[in-house]
């Protein structure tokens, strides 16, 4: 200690301090202070840039293999699913492909592609269109499944619409729907809007669906049986073409089909769409053994799925069509 303490008399004689300057002292701890708060501030902006390059240069960082990086080109992961929809040879996508008036020859090239399996001519349905569902000449021993060919427009759906189409032939949902009516024509529909729809579980669904452009409309029907077809009373066709037809023309002693052919049920399932006029916001069905049903209709678009109960299977029914504020316009079958 005695040493210790010469030394530092030694150093105060030969090396003294200079005298303590008070504002340089306070100047010098105010620059040290701005510096710890940016410091604080982007310190962890900056550690986490740091661990993230050496990340990047680390190849195992984050992995639970033990294995050393092989150097070289790698395989890229594919994240891409199946598209739903892709080319039918010889025919525009979209839009562009429904509707085409097409020869005899090419015609039946198409439903060939649909149905490789089925080889029968067409009976003398003309002219031919793409996204038409025609008639084939059927002989003894053909199964009815061939009896029907809807010429395909031009997207072809994939395997997996295919079979959810034909596992869940009914859908409920909107966007369902669309799949499966897309799925009948071989034209992708699932992005059209929907302007009047109806569902009766169980027996059946209709729909009307306008296109993007606006030109088009498409009237679907399903039912819960898959055919390998569209439905009769399906087809695409040019809103300029679909003028307003009378209410009673419409209307008037509505057809339908024997509900027995469809589920195991008494009386008879209705199923169509159309267009009244715009005047129209409503229309009631009171089938003749009793009830009522109510079908909205948009803009004078209608979709109707009806399931009347009459036991002695008639269709017949009192209609009544209303506008927006519930005046009576017309009655029919009073």
């Amino acid at each position: 200690m005695d040493d210790i303490g010469a030394e530092l008399r030694r150093l105060a004689n030969t090396d003294p301090l200079r005298p303590i300057d008070g504002h340089d002292l306070l100047a010098r701890g105010r620059r040290s202070r701005r510096r710890r708060r940016m410091l604080s501030a982007g310190g962890g902006i900056a550690g986490v840039a740091a661990v993230a390059v050496a990340a990047g240069l680390l190849p195992h960082l984050g992995t639970t293999s033990d294995q050393p990086a092989v150097s070289g080109p790698r395989t890229p992961v594919t994240t891409t699913k199946q598209a739903d929809f892709t080319a039918v040879p010889g025919v525009p996508r979209g839009e562009a492909g429904i509707g085409l008036k097409l020869s005899r020859a090419d015609a039946m090239r198409l439903c060939e592609v649909r149905y490789p399996q089925y080889h029968q001519p067409f009976r003398l349905n003309f002219p031919w269109q793409t996204t038409m569902t025609v008639t084939r000449q059927l002989t003894a021993g053909d199964p009815a499944a061939a009896s029907l060919c809807t010429i395909p427009g031009g997207d072809r759906p994939s395997a997996a619409l295919i079979a959810a189409a034909q596992k869940d032939p009914l859908p409920t949902t909107e966007a369902e729907q669309l799949r499966n009516c897309s799925v009948q024509f071989w034209s992708d529909l699932t992005k059209w809007k929907v302007i009047a729809r109806e569902t009766q579980p169980g027996a059946g669904a209709s729909l009307i669906a306008q296109s993007p452009s606006g030109r088009l409309v498409a009237g679907c029907e399903l039912r819960s049986k898959w055919t390998p077809a569209a439905e009769p009373g399906s087809g695409i066709y040019k809103v300029a073409t679909l003028t307003p037809q009378p209410f009673d023309e419409n209307f008037d002693l509505p057809g339908g089909q024997q509900c027995a052919t469809i589920r195991s049920c008494p009386g008879w399932a209705y199923l169509a769409s159309g267009r009244v006029a715009s005047s129209i916001a409503r229309i009631r069905i009171e089938p003749v053994a009793g009830g009522k049903h109510d079908i909205t209709v948009t803009d004078g678009w209608y979709a109707v799925a009806w399931l009347n109960g009459d036991k002695q299977g008639l269709p017949d029914a009192k209609l009544t069509a209303y506008d927006k504020h519930g005046k009576v316009l017309k009655v029919v079958n009073d």
